[in-house]
């Protein structure tokens, strides 16, 4: 109450009786200071006071209600202030029943006067479940401003400001309460939030209650929300519900300034949609959180887009397989399970796909793309519930293999790999006939990170492609050791392709019977800057498990072919052919044909002149080799088998594949 009121309240009720006039002087400042004030707390606060004031000095609380002319004129001031106040006012007895009750109330509550006078106050502001909490907290007369959520006649949830004073006898004794309320303005960022999407929400911390805005039902759904806090709570995913709870219990504890946590809400359909929920609680003068305001923002497409962007990022654009730093961090994630549990262990494979590069080179890299997908499908087969594939870069895929106890266990699952992919493969019009070389490496305390793992099954890989393809290899320790060696091998091999350091050097082949020279077979040396003339047998095996036998015979074609059109233009091979050597890695290229009729056309000479020398390993391939051979065969170049006899040949290869000579090997 203004201080002004108050004293000329004291010094009227203190004279006795006032004269009418002096009443009336007293009510025309009464409304003239209630004119002045704002709507706010201080405006109830003043009128509270004024009222405990005077229904302190009148026992007779019941004539809040009576008809003026039946009231003195004190009670009449108390009348006409009840009755035309802006906000609602009740007022109850020690035991919660109503005693009085304004229009104000009935406005707010749908409740008349008529219908509440004698009753339990909490039947009118609250649904039964929250009646016992709510009795509990007006029985303490707990004084103080706050808000809170109520229920109107029609069940809806009103936000509303309210003050409880307790109201004694002029004894001193307990006589009831006073409980003033008016009805929350609406927020003036209500229309942002509704513009921007946003839900909004007020929880009434003592009461239970939660007032959640329409935006809320269709977060939901359309299905009604309900009025307390379980219609919020018991729609979060599972999963989601710790860390929420989490988050609220910090920002309720103080520890945390606002409420923000993102989570999943159960539609009525029984699919999930992402909110993120912001807020903040409104605190008592002793930090107790009264109530918690803020917003849920529907950010459902804003997850999907972020969780497409890292499913991206993790896998292969191609395959859909996981990438290479996924994979990584899953044989990360199996390191640390094989410290938490011991015997567990687990297996990386290591697999490469054979002559790859052949089917892309000659057959197009649409046709390469559906080749590698459809490996990928066949190897998935061969894969336990558990088991990884993915796909490391290029033509090169690797396995995580969960829970293996032995090598043995890993090299079942390697040939059921090589069974499902020794069948063709039918894309395009084409059978194509693929085969993988895996290496496979298995964890042990030896190993601390994922890519030490790695190195150890790609090195076992490349032993399995130098023992001839289609092959499986488990990685041992004495591969390791050898591992520097070959990596400076495979250095020194590139380098001396860019700087020109292999030389050929020329065999005469001889007609025994006459002596007469019929042709020069090239031979590949290397002139090792460090070593000197490095002979074939110590760096072709490592150049053919590489890959590197390619580019390099690409090199002996094209130099052989010049040096020998120089040496008829000197006249001095006339008469002669030219031998060279093909590996099988190069027989098997697609566009092999192509290549030597441009190495021909740039060196003047015809297909006749040339006589290519095929490495009997080559026949493993029967399907590729007889085709390819028999394309070699109508373009007029004449065909020998190098090295008969060391291998896989037999005298039926003479027929099959259409050969014009052999070369017996040495041995023999």
């Amino acid at each position: 109450m203004h201080p002004r009121l108050r004293r000329q309240l004291d010094r009227h009720l203190g004279a006795g009786a006032p004269p009418p006039g002096r009443i009336r002087k007293l009510l025309g400042e009464i409304d003239a200071e209630y004119a002045r004030a704002d709507r706010d707390g201080a405006s109830l606060r003043r009128v509270l006071e004024l009222a405990s004031d005077l229904l302190q000095r009148n026992d007779e609380l019941a004539l809040l209600e009576r008809p003026a002319r039946r009231k003195g004129p004190i009670t009449r001031a108390l009348h006409r202030l009840f009755n035309q106040a802006p906000f609602a006012a009740i007022c109850c007895d020690a035991d919660l029943r109503v005693i009085a009750w304004n229009p104000s109330a009935q406005r707010v509550l749908g409740w008349a006067s008529g219908e509440t006078r004698g009753r339990d106050v909490t039947e009118f502001l609250a649904a039964e479940p929250e009646r016992a909490a709510l009795r509990v907290l007006l029985a303490s007369a707990e004084t103080g401003r706050s808000t809170r959520s109520l229920t109107n006649r029609d069940g809806r949830a009103i936000s509303c400001h309210w003050q409880i004073a307790p109201l004694r006898s002029r004894a001193g004794a307990p006589a009831g309460l006073a409980l003033l309320f008016e009805e929350a303005a609406p927020d003036r960022f209500a229309s942002a939030v509704d513009a921007a999407g946003d839900a909004a929400f007020e929880w009434d911390m003592p009461g239970g209650r939660l007032w959640v805005s329409d935006r809320f039902r269709d977060l939901i759904g359309g299905e009604a929300p309900g009025s307390t806090p379980a219609a919020w709570l018991d729609r979060v995913h599972p999963d989601d519900r710790e860390p929420l709870q989490t988050a609220l219990d910090a920002h309720l504890a103080g520890q945390a300034q606002r409420l923000d946590n993102e989570h999943r809400l159960r539609q009525s359909d029984g699919s999930w949609r992402w909110v993120l929920v912001r807020g903040q609680a409104q605190r008592d003068p002793q930090g107790r959180a009264m109530r918690v305001g803020g917003v849920f923002a529907d950010i459902t497409e804003q997850r999907q887009q972020q969780e497409r962007m890292l499913h991206d990022a993790l896998h292969d654009p191609l395959t859909k397989l996981p990438n290479r730093s996924l994979f990584h961090d899953l044989v990360k994630r199996s390191f640390a399970r094989s410290r938490r549990r011991e015997g567990y262990r687990f297996a990386v494979l290591f697999v490469d796909l054979d002559r790859f590069k052949a089917v892309n080179d000659g057959l197009g890299h649409q046709i390469g793309d559906e080749l590698l997908i459809q490996m990928c499908q066949r190897l998935q087969t061969c894969l336990r519930e558990g088991d990884t594939l993915a796909r490391h870069g290029g033509d090169e895929l690797t396995i995580l293999l969960d829970d293996v106890k032995t090598p043995k266990d890993a090299a079942v699952v390697a040939d059921r790999i090589h069974q499902v992919t020794s069948e063709a493969f039918e894309i395009g019009g084409h059978q194509i006939f693929c085969t993988v070389s895996i290496g496979i490496a298995l964890s042990s305390a030896a190993y601390q990170k994922p890519e030490e793992l790695l190195r150890d099954a790609d090195t076992a890989m490349y032993r399995a492609k130098a023992q001839g393809r289609a092959r499986s290899v488990v990685f041992d320790a004495a591969m390791r050791e050898r591992e520097p060696e070959l990596m400076q091998l495979e250095s020194d091999l590139r380098r001396a392709l860019l700087r020109e350091e292999f030389r050929l050097l020329y065999l005469p082949i001889v007609e025994v019977e006459t002596g007469r020279i019929e042709g020069l077979e090239a031979l590949l040396r290397w002139a090792h800057p460090e070593r000197g003339l490095v002979p074939p047998d110590e760096f072709l095996p490592f150049a053919e498990e590489t890959g590197l036998i390619v580019p390099i015979g690409q090199w002996v074609l094209g130099t052989a072919s010049r040096e020998f059109q120089s040496l008829r233009h000197a006249g001095r091979a006339e008469g002669m052919s030219l031998n060279v050597n093909l590996s099988s890695k190069q027989l098997l290229q697609s566009d092999l044909v192509q290549q030597l009729e441009e190495v021909l056309r740039e060196a003047h000479l015809a297909p006749q002149d040339m006589v290519l020398e095929i490495t009997e390993t080559a026949f493993q391939h029967s399907e590729q080799a007889a085709q390819r051979l028999g394309q070699l065969k109508a373009r007029g170049f004449r065909l020998y088998m190098d090295d008969f006899g060391t291998g896989y040949s037999s005298l039926n290869s003479l027929y099959r594949f259409q050969l014009d000579s052999l070369k017996i090997d040495r041995s023999l």
